[in-house]
């Protein structure tokens, strides 16, 4: 549930700050998604695009069947890329080297590139609903009927993004989910 964290500390897509009226609109630069600030109609357009990737039976709601097929796909997806790029990188997260990446491999692998980020050293990617697995959609299963409708995805994004945003202006800048990330992670940590 990409849109789930990301609506939270980074929701989803983002936007461009708009031109002093005086002066002639010149393209913004391209920037990481982390570098844009994100509007609450921002998360819950990207929250709706995420919903109808993942609703592959269209019936208006996304199911865990429906989320396990899209990670299956998404984890076939990542290992022709890696292997397109000459197994390098597949090579750097198969630590033990048996030509398969364990679930142990790819977490390890990944909070290595979440402490680079928190560092300032790289960005951060997000893989969506279906990257973030069970856990988010069971807080988006308001109603604990198994599955989870637009609405209640949108509802869950909205939530984590008011708490992100944390001069309650509407919009969530990269700061706040510097600040919001930070929070969230010393909540966790065992005291």
């Amino acid at each position: 549930m990409k849109f789930i964290i990301l609506a939270s500390a980074a929701a989803a897509a983002a936007f461009v700050v708009a031109p002093a009226a005086a002066q002639v609109a010149q393209p913004a630069p391209a920037q990481p998604h982390a570098a844009k600030v994100q509007t609450r109609a921002d998360v819950q357009a990207h929250v709706g695009r995420m919903f109808a990737q993942l609703d592959t039976n269209h019936d208006g709601f996304v199911t865990t069947a429906e989320l396990d097929a899209s990670k299956g796909q998404r984890a076939g997806r990542v290992r022709e890329r890696l292997q397109q790029r000459g197994g390098k990188a597949f090579e750097r997260i198969d630590a033990n080297k048996d030509g398969q990446i364990s679930r142990q491999e790819f977490d390890a692998r990944r909070q290595a590139r979440e402490q680079r980020v928190a560092a300032g050293q790289g960005r951060m990617r997000h893989a969506g609903m279906a990257g973030l697995g069970k856990r988010i959609f069971t807080m988006a299963d308001v109603d604990r009927d198994g599955r989870v409708s637009l609405a209640e995805a949108q509802q869950t994004a909205l939530a984590h993004f008011d708490r992100a945003d944390l001069n309650h202006d509407g919009q969530l800048s990269p700061q706040e989910r510097q600040q919001s990330r930070q929070q969230m992670r010393a909540q966790r940590r065992p005291s």
